[in-house]
C-alpha cells in the first residue's frame, strides 16, 4: 500500500497541470496598449505624499498622486511634471491632451496648449487653469508663478506671467515676460521683459510678499540669463550688444547685490571697456552667468567672435583703390562698385579626407555642440577685474 501511494499522487498532480494551463488566456494585440511603465517618483518635502507618472503603450498616460500613509490614489489623465510647494500644502502639475485631441487641433491649425492642475493636499480641492506653459513655486511655497503662451503670429518672446498668492487666492498679472526666476529662499521674483518693438525691454524685480515692483534696467536690447546667487538677494543677467562688423551679438553682464535692502549696489561688466579682455571675443548667451558662493565673482562664457564676410562690391572697390586710381569715380560707378551681386546656391558636395578624425556624418551630429564650445571667464566685482 505504501509503495503504490507515490505513483498515484504523481499521476493526479501531473493530470491536473494541463487543466490550470488551459485557463490562462493568451495575450492579444488588444492587450498591448495596457502595458505600463513607471516613471520617476517625486516626494513632498515632508515625505507624506508621492506623485509618479505612468506611461502606457496606447498613449493614455496618467499621473498618480498618493498619500503614503493611506490607501487612496488619485489619477490625473495626461498629468506630468509634478512639483510640490515647500510647505507640502500644494501640488502643481501640467495636464496634456490625448493623441486624438492633439491631431484634431493640429488639423484645425489650432494651438495645442497644456493646462495646469493645482491640488490643495489639505482639502483635496483641485483647480484647473487653462493655457499654462510653465510654472514654478516660490522658495517659501506661498506663491506660484504661471507663464502663459504667446499669441498667434507673435514675434517678440514676452508673454503674460501670473503670480498667485496661495493664501488669499489673488492673482497679479505681468505682461511681456520672456523669462522669470524666483529668489533662492526668498519672495523676490526676477523677470526679463521682451515687448513688441523692444519698447520697455528690461529687468524687473517683484516682491510677492509686499507687492512692490522695481525696474532694475531698461533698454531696447534683449535681456537673458537670469541668475540668483544661492541663499542671497544678488542677481545677474546678460544684455545684448550688436556690432555690424560681427556675426553674433556680444553681451554685457549686469549685477545687483542686496536687492532685498533699500539700497542695492549695481555693477556692469562691459567687454569693450574691460582691461585684458581678448580682442575678437564675445560673451555668449547659451551659458548663463553664475555667482561664486561669496558673491564676489561672476562666471560666464566667452568664445571667438566671427567677423562678417566683406561684400563682393566692397572688395572690388577696395581692389580698385589699391591699384592707385586717383580719378574720382562718378556716382554710377560708386553704386555699381557697392552693389552686391547675387550669389549662386552652393552645391551639395562633401569632401572626405583619409586624415579626418571624425567622418562627415559624425561632424554634422556634433555641429551644434562644436558651435557652443567656449571658455570660462570670471569677473571679480571687487576691483572690477577680468
Amino acid at each position: 500500500m505504501v509503495k503504490c501511494a507515490r505513483p498515484v499522487l504523481l499521476m493526479v498532480l501531473l493530470g491536473a497541470t494541463p487543466l490550470v494551463a488551459q485557463e490562462r488566456r493568451p495575450i492579444t494585440p488588444a492587450d498591448y496598449g495596457r502595458w505600463e511603465t513607471l516613471g520617476n517618483a517625486t516626494l513632498s518635502p515632508d515625505g507624506k505624499w508621492m506623485a509618479y507618472p505612468i506611461a502606457r503603450v496606447d498613449g493614455k498616460d496618467e499621473l498618480r498622486i498618493r498619500r503614503i500613509a493611506g490607501d487612496s490614489t488619485r489619477a490625473v489623465a495626461f498629468g506630468a511634471r509634478p512639483a510640490f510647494s515647500a510647505d507640502s500644502r500644494w501640488l502643481a502639475y501640467a495636464i496634456g491632451r490625448s493623441e486624438d485631441e492633439r491631431e484634431k487641433l493640429e488639423k484645425a491649425k489650432q494651438p495645442v496648449r497644456d493646462k495646469l492642475g493645482l491640488l490643495d493636499l489639505a482639502t483635496g480641492r483641485e483647480v484647473i487653469i487653462d493655457d499654462v506653459a510653465s510654472f514654478a513655486f516660490s522658495e517659501t511655497g506661498a506663491f506660484l508663478a504661471m507663464r502663459r503662451y504667446p499669441l498667434k503670429d507673435q514675434k517678440h518672446k514676452g508673454v503674460d506671467l501670473v503670480v498667485r498668492d496661495l493664501v488669499t487666492g489673488l492673482d497679479t498679472n505681468f505682461g511681456n515676460v520672456s523669462s522669470f526666476a524666483w529668489q533662492d529662499g526668498g519672495t523676490l521674483l526676477a523677470m526679463t521683459i521682451d515687448a513688441e518693438g523692444k519698447v520697455g525691454n528690461g529687468v524687473r524685480v517683484y516682491d510677492a510678499a509686499t507687492g512692490t515692483l522695481r525696474t532694475l534696467a531698461s533698454d531696447t536690447a534683449i535681456f537673458t540669463g537670469l541668475a540668483w546667487r544661492e541663499d542671497a538677494d544678488d542677481l545677474a543677467v546678460l544684455r545684448t550688444r550688436a556690432d555690424s562688423a560681427y556675426e553674433d551679438p556680444t553681451h554685457l553682464v549686469l549685477a545687483w547685490r542686496g536687492l532685498a535692502g533699500k539700497r542695492p549696489v549695481a555693477a556692469t561688466f562691459d567687454p569693450a571697456a574691460a582691461s585684458g579682455f581678448p580682442a575678437d571675443t564675445r560673451i555668449v548667451d547659451f551659458r548663463a552667468p553664475a555667482w561664486s558662493d561669496d558673491g564676489r565673482r561672476i562666471f560666464f562664457g566667452i568664445k571667438e567672435w566671427d567677423r562678417k564676410p566683406a561684400k563682393r562690391g566692397t572688395l572690388a572697390a577696395a581692389d580698385g583703390a589699391e591699384k592707385g586710381s586717383d580719378a574720382p569715380a562718378d556716382s554710377t560707378a560708386r553704386k555699381a562698385a557697392t552693389r552686391e551681386e547675387p550669389m549662386d546656391e552652393p552645391a551639395g558636395v562633401e569632401v572626405w579626407h583619409a586624415a579626418d578624425v571624425d567622418i562627415i556624418p559624425e561632424q554634422k551630429v556634433r555641429a551644434d555642440r562644436d558651435r557652443r564650445r567656449h571658455h570660462l571667464a570670471v569677473w571679480h566685482l571687487d576691483g572690477d577685474r577680468f
